[in-house]
């Protein structure tokens, strides 16, 4: 039982964009919001975001619909 099971593909628009956002250059926050097109059986973009908090990130993620994401922060520890 070699076969691994594939539930969803990733759009290939969605694939190159996530690969730009893990090597951009910009150093603020920024986040990418994903859902599961079920229709299709595809993980999608559904929104991008630049200069963007993780509350107020959190504010503009559904409360019922699962969502991924991708995010970048720019957070240092301090002490």
């Amino acid at each position: 039982m070699s076969d691994s099971l594939v539930v969803c593909e990733v759009d290939p628009e969605l694939r190159e964009k996530l690969r730009k956002f893990r090597f951009r250059k910009e150093t603020d926050n920024a986040a990418i919001i994903m859902k599961v097109d079920k229709d299709r059986q595809m993980v999608v973009l559904e929104e991008e975001f630049q200069n963007i908090s993780p509350d107020e990130l959190k504010m503009e993620l559904p409360e019922r619909q699962p969502r991924l994401q991708a995010r970048t922060t720019d957070d240092v520890c301090r002490e």
